[in-house]
């Protein structure tokens, strides 16, 4: 674990660290003593479940003074976790007016505290790893991966999207209860929401020791990084779900009728299913109907004859066969449309 910062000049009492910790190592202890002593509003830890033989531990931190200690009686995961910590804020902590988020071995907490106390309005703070030599594999990879999923999903680039280092104001809290997410996932869910409601995060770099390959890390990488990407593939869902209709209605058309331009008209029915779907779970766009309404079918429409040449030129040039054509151009074309009504249709300025 990094040491920590200095002691820090600024007034932290408005920020609370929230600590979620399952079966922490002894690293834990010395960790909330650094924090008791920089002035914070509040320092809550969450028990999510330890065995028996935690307990010494978790009796040593809640004896510390300004420390909440809460516990789940069964091991709920850290999305859970994190949601018992927001709603102990909100119903006991009047005064604080941000938290900041950490594991049990987290780093450069009072740094994003610091960020988070000067950030005006609802800005979320990021504390964001540099990914150096050294850094176990499995990390630099997964991370990376995500981020180039997460930025075509939400429009933002994050430069670390699985940080646990997160400081995020009071306001924004009770919209985060509501998110679904129980475990990992729930960060990724989190990241994800706010960065498509406009709130672009302040990025602040820390440095990151991994002991041992990071092996005191409860993070398991297939299960755990299966649940993550299941979060960004729900967004894409709604595109697959319109592609199947869409791709069964050309298919009926074009064998009753053989005509290529009414098969795509037929198909392209599928946009009402996507477009509802995409305005109310997708993009949770609060603008009207009638104002997305025609930017997405003039998007709608353009598409359509897009679809068109290319199955005709896959047909007519490259001798495909048209329900491949059709299968190939719409996998292509569903990644244009889904980037266009992010930017376009369902854009980030209407829902700020």
């Amino acid at each position: 674990m990094s040491k920590m910062e200095p002691a820090a000049p600024a007034d932290l009492g408005t920020v609370a660290v929230l600590l979620p910790s399952w079966e922490p190592d002894a690293e834990l202890l010395p960790l909330v003593e650094s924090l008791c002593g920089r002035g914070f509003g509040a320092l809550v830890v969450v028990d999510d479940g330890s065995g028996p033989e935690s307990a010494a531990l978790f009796q040593a931190v809640a004896a510390l003074p300004g420390v909440t200690l809460l516990r789940h009686a069964l091991n709920l995961g850290k999305g859970r976790a994190l949601k018992t910590g927001f709603n102990h804020l909100l119903t006991e902590l009047a005064s604080v007016s941000a938290v900041v988020t950490a594991d049990g071995d987290g780093q450069h907490i009072v740094a994003v505290a610091l960020a988070t106390e000067g950030a005006s309005g609802d800005r979320v703070v990021l504390g964001v790893r540099a990914f150096p030599r050294g850094v176990p594999l499995r990390s630099k990879i997964g991370n990376a991966l995500t981020r180039v999923v997460f930025r075509f999903v939400t429009g933002t680039a994050v430069s670390d999207t699985q940080t646990g280092l997160r400081g995020i104001p009071r306001a924004l809290l009770p919209e985060l209860m509501v998110l679904p997410g129980e475990r990992y996932e729930y960060e990724m869910t989190m990241l994800a929401h706010l960065c498509r409601h406009g709130h672009r995060p302040l990025e602040v770099p820390i440095t990151t020791v991994y002991l041992d390959g990071n092996r005191a890390s409860h993070f398991e990488p297939i299960r755990d990084s299966m649940r993550i990407y299941f979060v960004l593939l729900r967004f894409y869902s709604s595109s697959l779900l319109a592609a199947g209709i869409d791709f069964a209605g050309f298919s009926l058309v074009f064998a009753a009728t053989h005509s290529l331009p009414l098969s795509v008209a037929v198909g392209r029915l599928s946009s009402v299913v996507n477009f509802a779907l995409n305005k109310r779970f997708v993009f949770n766009s609060r603008r009207s109907v009638a104002g997305a309404l025609w930017r997405y079918y003039l998007l709608a429409t353009a598409i359509a004859g897009l679809s068109y040449l290319l199955i005709r030129t896959a047909c007519g040039y490259l001798h495909w066969n048209v329900f491949a054509s059709k299968v190939v151009v719409d996998v292509l074309l569903s990644l244009v449309s889904f980037s266009a009504q992010r930017t376009f249709v369902f854009r980030r300025a209407d829902t700020e």
